[in-house]
């Protein structure tokens, strides 16, 4: 009984003599306090009609380059015949003898944007309940929706939009000095790919990029991409979240140890490692249990789960610095279409929106089409050979090309250690494109520089 009445006492979040002084400052001193208030505040932040109506003219003042105080205000609402709804020029005045001082007006401001946010937070856990109710709606877009709608109120709270360039200037040309003192180091912002030329072309891979490397089958995508996350991981101590929905968890953690130890990865599947390089084995494994790699391989996962678990990442380990998702093609788009190209732009969209989000690049490998094989030995690919969409090119900043000469030979060398690969950056909007060569090992299942002797497998 008394849980009942304690809801029935409950009421909306709300604080009036907040709204008054927060109205009241803004018209007894507009020039110094109009400008907070644009900055924090909308009309719907309020939450009683009349409020709201006071503070749109005085928004709308503003705009017009009008000094908004009181009497401007009041000849705003009486020309709209909005004046006595709001309780005339005597709650105007009312309103300015709220106020003692506008030096408190932040705190107010405080006030109501939190009463504001409450109240959002209410609204949203009706909708949420709202989605329960609809069983037609796939689970997993309903879990999206939900999780949408309590972020969009996270994004609604006031956070400085604009910043005063000699605010950030003197740090800047700091970055920049040091990057001309050393072009090999990159900005702060950006995370590296573990190999110098690849870096030299990018400048590391950057904040809300969506990076697409794509390949044929069994041209190294995957290698290429978990080297860039293990870099990162070990050397860089960053947090990588891997999706993998092509292997298991147990062939991920393989991969990494062979390329970290730099040992035949079939020789350790199959049980023939000599003893001796179990020592190397034990070492990799001592760094990959201190970094912070964590691993989903849930197959045929959906874009929105990939979506909703890099969220649980991020709230689990407080952020995340880079995912990598294994690959493009296997994931599912969750939407009602029989259109592929339709389905796989649906998800290059979504990653795309996640890096944003998240505040992090997002490494997506990608198949290509089989037409870069029938143009003969030696066609290079280029972007039409990305599989079932032009989304993927349109949506990606950035795409990486495997190139493996050998790959379409008529007659492979199989039995060199090494094999020599061209990476081709086919796009990338915020910097050049070009070519670098870098050499796949094929039995530690890694990619390395150039520089490295095309030594024999050393067992």
């Amino acid at each position: 009984m008394a849980d009942v009445l304690d809801e029935e006492v409950r009421h909306t979040p709300r604080n009036q003599e907040a709204e008054q002084v927060v109205l009241g400052s803004a018209m007894l001193e507009p020039e110094e306090v109009v400008p907070k208030l644009v900055s924090r505040l909308k009309p719907g932040h309020f939450y009683f009609s009349a409020h709201q109506e006071i503070c749109k003219a005085i928004l709308e003042l503003f705009e017009h380059g009008q000094l908004p105080d009181g009497v401007a205000v009041a000849n705003w609402l009486e020309e709209r015949g909005k004046l006595e709804k709001v309780g005339g020029r005597s709650y105007l005045s009312e309103l300015l003898t709220r106020v003692t001082t506008t030096a408190a007006v932040d705190h107010y401001l405080d006030i109501v944007e939190g009463k504001a946010l409450r109240r959002w937070l209410i609204e949203a856990a009706g909708r949420i309940a709202e989605l329960g109710y609809q069983e037609d709606l796939p689970l997993d877009q309903a879990l999206d929706q939900a999780e949408e709608t309590v972020f969009t109120i996270t994004e609604r709270r006031s956070a400085p939009r604009y910043y005063l360039i000699r605010d950030f200037l003197e740090a800047h040309l700091d970055m920049l000095e040091e990057i001309h003192k050393d072009p090999k180091r990159r900005p702060v912002a950006a995370l590296s790919t573990g190999f110098e030329e690849f870096d030299a072309y990018t400048s590391g891979l950057h904040r809300s990029d969506l990076v697409v490397i794509a390949g044929r089958p069994g041209t190294g995508k995957t290698a290429l991409a978990l080297g860039i996350a293990r870099d990162a991981a070990i050397r860089q101590r960053k947090k990588v979240g891997i999706f993998s929905l092509e292997m298991s968890k147990e062939q991920v953690l393989e991969r990494l140890l062979c390329a970290e130890a730099q040992v035949d990865l079939h020789s350790l599947r199959s049980g023939y490692l000599p003893p001796a390089k179990w020592g190397l084995i034990a070492e990799a494994a001592g760094r990959l249990h201190d970094a912070i790699i964590l691993i989903d391989d849930t197959p045929g996962a959906s874009v929105l789960g990939i979506k909703a678990k890099a969220r649980q990442m991020t709230k689990e380990y407080d952020g995340l610095d880079l995912v990598v998702v294994d690959y493009l093609q296997l994931v599912e788009a969750g939407i009602r279409s029989d259109v592929r190209e339709q389905q796989i732009s649906h998800i290059s969209r979504t990653l795309k929106g996640l890096a944003r989000e998240l505040q992090i690049p997002i490494i997506a490998c990608s198949q290509l089409n089989r037409a870069v094989e029938h143009r003969g030995e030696g066609a290079r690919p280029r972007l039409s050979d990305l599989r079932e969409s032009g989304a993927i090119e349109q949506d990606a900043d950035l795409v990486a090309f495997i190139h493996w000469p050998e790959f379409y030979a008529k007659e492979p060398q199989h039995s060199a250690p090494m094999a020599e690969t061209e990476i081709i950056i086919a796009k990338q909007r915020n910097g050049p494109t070009g070519a670098f060569r870098l050499l796949f090992h094929k039995s530690y299942a890694s990619f390395y520089p150039p520089t490295r002797e095309k030594e024999e497998v050393p067992f």
